[in-house]
C-alpha cells in the first residue's frame, strides 16, 4: 500500500515518539523511510541580517535527519535524508510532490498556545493541501521527562532485561530528541533508543 513514507523531523523533543511511528509503519509495508528537515528561510533572514552564522542550523539540521536514518537502518528500513531551506509546510509540500510520497507522518500537540503555533500549524497545513494522507502523531503534552544520563541509564537496563538481555556494559548518550545506548549483551550488542519525552524504548538487537 505505501512504498514511500516520510517522516518530517525538526530535532526537537517528541521527535523520536513520530519517527517511530513511521519507522515501524515502514517495517510494515516494506516501504523506504524519507526524512527531511526544513530549515526555516524566515530564521536563516533573520540571523543574516543580524550578521549571525547560520552554521549551526546546518549542523542541527543534518544531525536531526541523520539520527533517524540511523533508527530505521537498525530496524533494516531503507532511509533517504534531506534538508532544504524555505518555508516548512510549502517545502515539506514539494518534497512530497517530487518524491511521490505515500503518506506523510507528523507530529502535532493536543495543547494550545504558542507550542500548537509552532508544530500543529505545519501539520494543520499539510492535512489541508497535501496530495497524500497524512497520519497525525499527537505529540505528548508533557514536558521532558528523561534530562539526565542516570535516569535514562536505569530505563535502558529495565528495557533490556525486559527483552531477556543481560548486559554488561552500557554507553548511553544524548543525540538531539533520543537517547542512544549501545549495550554488551549475553547474546552480542543491542541498541536501545530511548524518547525523553514518553519514556518509549526500543530494542534492536544484533
Amino acid at each position: 500500500m505505501y512504498d514511500h513514507i516520510l517522516v518530517p523531523t525538526d530535532g526537537s523533543t517528541g521527535t523520536a515518539h513520530v519517527a517511530l511511528h513511521a519507522i515501524e509503519l515502514a517495517e510494515i509495508h516494506g516501504a523506504t523511510l524519507h526524512t527531511l528537515h526544513v530549515i526555516d528561510a524566515a530564521l536563516t533572514g533573520h540571523l543574516t541580517d543580524a550578521g549571525m552564522s547560520t552554521d549551526s542550523l546546518d549542523d542541527r539540521a543534518h544531525q536531526a535527519v541523520e539520527t533517524i536514518e540511523r533508527m530505521a537502518n537498525r530496524h533494516d528500513v531503507d532511509c533517504h535524508t534531506a534538508v532544504r531551506r524555505g518555508s516548512p509546510a510549502e517545502t515539506i509540500l514539494d518534497y512530497a510532490n517530487g518524491e511521490a510520497i505515500d503518506v506523510i507522518v507528523a507530529g502535532t500537540h493536543g495543547r494550545s498556545g504558542v507550542k500548537r503555533h509552532l508544530v500543529g500549524s505545519v501539520t494543520e497545513r499539510l492535512v489541508r493541501h497535501a496530495s497524500c494522507p497524512v497520519l497525525s502523531v499527537r505529540l505528548p503534552d508533557t514536558d521532558v521527562t528523561v534530562e539526565d544520563e542516570g535516569h535514562a541509564r536505569r530505563l535502558v537496563e529495565e528495557a533490556l532485561d525486559d527483552e531477556g538481555y543481560d548486559a554488561a556494559d552500557i554507553d548511553i548518550e544524548r543525540q538531539l530528541s533520543v537517547w542512544v545506548a549501545h549495550a554488551d549483551t549475553d547474546s552480542g550488542e543491542a541498541v536501545v533508543y530511548l524518547d525523553p519525552t514518553t519514556q518509549r524504548t526500543s530494542v534492536l538487537g544484533q
